[in-house]
């Protein structure tokens, strides 16, 4: 069985990872351990639509008994998790101009929907489709476009965050109440990465179609990069072009805005992704300054004709803080459009809370001592992942599977192995045979 499967051009490495013929069966009657495929269909899910080959890191885990994170600047990014299955719970809400009211957004409606039903409310159809996974919600455009569309990120929070402050965002509860929202949305892919979910909002594709995975990438040389990094040539951005990028594209006219708390955050809106196309107008800065900024950016034209503009503002911060924010920068952006603001405000997915979560260090570690040699073998740590640096692993002559083993093996302060699973990259291009 297995030579002819091979005879059509499967991988011996997917024989294995599942179980074609006896490929799970060691000579001595033991089974070989089979990554990925047998963890949970969300979980499984969730990575295929957050990977992209040459993009991702090279070895991907998903925790076990211990819970991890990964740290992003003050920010604690949670692993993928078996036995604990990752929250992906996200608020989605639509609101302002262009939004039918009594319309819904049913639950589970994932972050790639976002973009289509604002293309839908202003009327504009998009090339490509195809490329994109993300359709419009129904019923909730209302014929009206609007002049503004306001992109609003809660950087760091999923609804686990709203549920446990309930008295923390009034403004948001008032823009579900008057608009069409859920706090069951997902972020439809995992790792829970701003960077991925952010561009995800911005696409209207998943990580696995836009590209940005994570908050660091491989770029087009093979480079370990920060997503969005300065000077980082456009074909290593996302691979796909967002909303605004197609507005602008379609129209000159059209303004476009960033105002956002680090380089990273770009994906909501994009930029440069055609030739000749206008930049952005960007600021990058402190979360409190984010409501001057979009006021610095209403007075210089945005949301003043019929040609429809976008601004996207990436918050930051305790929750009831980010509530005050946007209340102040939807009040300010309605009386200079006279109320003609499509207002979207999302999460980007929950940090991790648990004060029994872990630090990836130990994992790093793990691999660090399992490589040969003095040299860093990990070029850069991700949220459900590690680049490794194949200069390094070339010279001492090891492969990335040296680094699967070593995560697997790592162990918490419990005693307890971090990991439930540790796989390189292939084995999720390969998910199908699953």
């Amino acid at each position: 069985m297995l030579v002819s499967l091979a005879a059509i051009g499967i991988p011996a490495a997917v024989l294995t990872a599942t179980c074609a013929g006896r490929s799970c069966d060691a000579s001595g009657g033991e089974a070989v351990r089979v990554p990925f495929c047998p963890l949970p269909q969300a979980v499984k899910e969730g990575v295929v639509n957050g990977f992209r080959e040459g993009r991702s890191p090279d070895v991907l885990g998903v925790a076990d008994g211990t819970l991890v994170y990964t740290d992003l600047e003050g920010l604690r990014m949670p692993w993928p998790a078996e036995g604990t299955l990752t929250d992906t719970r996200v608020p989605i809400v639509f609101a302002g101009a262009g939004v039918t009211s009594g319309a819904s957004v049913p639950n589970r409606t994932t972050l790639d929907r976002v973009a289509p039903t604002v293309s839908e409310i202003l009327g504009f159809e998009r090339e490509h489709p195809e490329v994109r996974s993300g359709t419009a919600v129904a019923g909730i455009a209302n014929g009206e476009p609007p002049s503004l569309v306001l992109l609003v990120g809660w950087k760091g929070v999923g609804s686990s965050e709203l549920e446990n402050h309930p008295q923390d965002w009034p403004f948001l509860s008032s823009l579900l109440d008057d608009g069409a929202g859920t706090l069951e949305g997902e972020t439809g892919s995992l790792p829970i990465d701003p960077a991925a979910t952010l561009t995800t909002v911005g696409t209207g594709g998943l990580p696995s179609q836009h590209g940005i995975t994570g908050s660091f990438i491989r770029d087009g040389e093979g480079e370990v990069a920060e997503a969005f990094r300065p000077g980082l040539p456009v074909e290593d951005r996302q691979i796909i072009a967002t909303l605004a990028d197609d507005l602008d594209d379609a129209n000159h006219s059209t303004l476009v805005g960033l105002v956002a708390t680090d380089e990273r955050d770009r994906g909501i809106v994009g930029g440069g992704w055609y030739p000749g196309e206008d930049p952005v107008d960007v600021v990058i800065g402190d979360s409190a300054a984010a409501p001057l900024a979009v006021e610095v950016h209403l007075t210089t034209g945005y949301g003043a004709d019929d040609v429809p503009d976008v601004i996207g503002v990436v918050l930051e911060g305790r929750v009831r803080a980010m509530d005050r924010w946007t209340r102040e920068i939807v009040t300010e952006a309605e009386r200079a459009t006279s109320e003609s603001t499509l207002v979207v405000v999302t999460g980007t997915g929950s940090g991790e809370a648990s004060r029994l979560a872990v630090p990836d260090g130990e994992l790093v570690e793990a691999v660090e001592d399992a490589v040969p040699g003095d040299a860093p073998a990990v070029a850069a740590t991700m949220a459900g992942g590690v680049f490794l640096d194949q200069a390094v692993l070339g010279e001492e002559q090891v492969t990335g599977q040296v680094a699967v083993d070593a995560m697997l093996s790592a162990t918490g302060p419990d005693g307890e192995r971090m990991l439930a699973d540790a796989f390189q990259g292939f084995a999720v291009s390969f998910a199908r045979y699953c």
